[in-house]
């Protein structure tokens, strides 16, 4: 059959398939690779006909024949490995890009497919690192630097995002492309949430709104949003419309499971992860959710469901994901050495995609640590005494006592904001990082006798609280070395790469800890130290210790922490709703055997070493 023949058969077979008429499509596709099955037009299309009928091993089958016998073109190994993705089979799809790199390593798209593998494998240094190619390649490629400031936007380099959103916006041509303006709107309401410029992003958001209407991903920013302002009664409402429009968009339900354990709604957070996994049950990240707060024992296929998956099959995320949630639910049953288990793995596997960052942690610590810092001349911030620093290891209490002290009516509790280190960076000499500071709270929120910035790894800039903030007073949680390394190893931070390596945490405790004992005695007036486990035994002494040296006025309400209602964003928003509990305190002695290279570490400070064979 002649080319021009063959081009117009199969272009009558898309006009069918998109009629809806596949099974005719079909038998026009059969008939012509009776005669045409070296074609590279004809399989070409019948490869993404069977795509788009979601026959992904045979549009496998087809994209492999074409790779065999058209080696040299990359469009083949594209779609091969976009469907290898849908089957969560990355490290496939990776073999397949970077063998057609090794053929053209001047593709912009391949490039650009790459760099969608690696943040999906949440490599964003990598992904980076092929959109940039992409990008030298075809400067003017809108798709291309948007996809970039989107990884900028991940990576927290906030500034250079906006850069390149705010170069695109002026383009005359992105007025003309719906898809486009959307989508730079949308990163650009991202980045100014993660800037905390939050009536600017508001602003993009309703307009959005305004001209697309049921915009999806308009309402769930503006969630997101809320939630960042602490609205969380405003976040729900805005997921409800956006379910009212769109009722079949999942990620809709993901965040309002979430924004319900946040505000302590734990039975409603339960029952929309619930449906979330009715719709797929291959969603393990609810799975997740629900692993640390219920106990499956009305659902019991589901429960089953998730601990005879076989996490080889699964993509990292949901790999990951998955062995948390398997570990955390055989933790409840004691089963403790099946959860170790699975705990390693579910590190393990986070490893692979995130380098750890407590070496920058410590270096930065002793850069402020090595500081000869004279005491501030800034009259100002003489009236630091508004402000409590809740510092030290993640999972240390920590939550539990800013919990405890929002019961005074005088406080805000401003959460893990990052003002102080915004503040070192922006301050010229110091000299005026407080009124950077305060300015910070001021303009995001309400007005308050006193605020509690919740902060952890605050305790490196001690030198600069004490030295620029006075009259500040610095609350270090202490909690028994090994119970609180086993903790940060359970809770899955994705954004404390430290977090998965047992060496890691103990190297960044014991650096904390040594860093800590010395500023107690430089800086000893404005440090308190609190120990969990010494509250937990005694809530009434170690409390009203607190409060005394605060010099706040005593109240029994601080004895009842659990009853407090405000929202919680940290990884123990479900335990501060129950009343002081026992079973966290010596639980390290259950995984002694995963713990081991933790234990080495810290017997090498005689103090710990000390407190662990207590």
């Amino acid at each position: 059959m002649k080319k021009i023949d063959l081009l117009k058969k199969i272009e009558e077979a898309k006009i069918k398939q998109k009629a809806g008429n596949s099974l005719e499509a079909n038998q026009i596709f059969q008939v012509l690779l009776k005669s045409n099955n070296d074609s590279y037009d004809l399989l070409y299309a019948y490869g993404l006909f069977c795509r788009e009928l979601k026959n992904f091993n045979l549009a496998k089958r087809v994209f492999l024949n074409l790779i065999n016998k058209f080696p040299s073109s990359i469009k083949p190994y594209i779609l091969l490995a976009e469907i290898l993705k849908i089957e969560n089979k990355f490290n496939d799809a990776e073999r397949v890009l970077l063998k057609a790199i090794k053929i053209d390593p001047n593709h912009g798209d391949l490039l650009y497919n790459c760099s969608l593998l690696y943040i999906a494998l949440r490599n964003l240094d990598k992904a980076l690192v092929y959109i940039d190619k992409a990008i030298k390649l075809s400067i003017n490629n809108d798709i291309y630097k948007l996809l970039k400031s989107e990884i900028y936007i991940n990576k927290f380099n906030i500034d250079q995002a906006l850069y390149i959103l705010e170069d695109l916006n002026k383009n005359k041509r992105i007025k003309k492309d719906k898809n486009k303006e959307i989508r730079i709107n949308i990163l650009l309401s991202n980045a100014n949430i993660k800037k905390r410029e939050f009536e600017e992003a508001e602003n993009i958001l309703l307009n959005l709104i305004k001209k697309f209407k049921g915009l999806e991903l308009a309402y769930l920013n503006l969630s997101i949003l809320y939630k960042e302002k602490n609205q969380l009664s405003k976040s729900i409402q805005i997921l409800k419309k956006g379910i009212n429009l769109s009722p079949n968009y999942m990620p809709f339900y993901t965040n309002l499971a979430s924004f319900y354990r946040n505000s302590g709604q734990i039975e409603l957070a339960i029952e929309t992860n619930l449906f979330i996994i009715s719709k797929n049950k291959f969603d393990f990240n609810s799975f997740y959710e629900l692993s640390g707060i219920y106990d499956f024992k009305n659902h019991v296929n589901e429960l089953n469901f998730l601990l005879n998956t076989k996490l080889e099959n699964l993509n990292p995320n949901s790999k990951i994901y998955a062995a948390f949630a398997i570990s955390n639910l055989l933790h409840k049953k004691g089963n403790f050495k099946e959860s170790a288990k699975f705990l390693k793995i579910g590190n393990d596997e986070s490893m692979k995609y995130k380098k750890s960052d407590a070496n920058l942690k410590i270096k930065h610590t002793e850069f402020f640590r090595s500081l000869k810092i004279k005491n501030s001349k800034n009259k100002s911030s003489e009236d630091s005494f508004n402000y409590v620093f809740i510092i030290g290891m993640p999972r240390s209490g920590s939550t539990l006592l800013e919990n405890i002290l929002s019961l005074n009516s005088k406080v805000n509790d401003m959460g893990e904001v990052n003002f102080l280190e915004e503040s070192i960076k922006e301050s010229k000499d110091f000299e005026d990082v407080y009124d950077l500071y305060k300015k910070k709270v001021i303009s995001q929120f309400k007005s308050s006798l006193i605020y509690t910035d919740k902060n952890l790894f605050n305790y490196m800039y001690c030198p600069i609280i004490s030295n620029f903030f006075p009259n500040a007073k610095i609350i270090n949680c202490i909690r028994n070395p090994l119970d609180n390394i086993l903790s940060i190893y359970r809770a899955n931070f994705l954004n404390q790469t430290f977090s998965f390596s047992l060496n890691d945490i103990s190297n960044l405790y014991i650096h904390y800890f040594e860093t800590m004992e010395e500023y107690k005695i430089k800086y000893d007036e404005n440090i308190y130290d609190y120990y969990y486990e010494d509250l937990i035994e005694n809530p009434n002494v170690v409390i009203s210790g607190i409060i005394n040296w605060l010099d706040w006025d005593w109240d029994e309400k601080y004895l009842s922490p659990h009853q407090n209602k405000r929202n919680v964003y940290t990884a123990s928003s479900a335990q501060i709703r129950k009343k002081f509990y026992y079973s966290s305190i010596g639980i390290w002695k259950e995984y002694k055997e995963l713990l081991k290279p933790a234990i080495e570490i810290i017997k090498t400070n005689k103090i710990l070493g000390e407190k662990i064979s207590q």
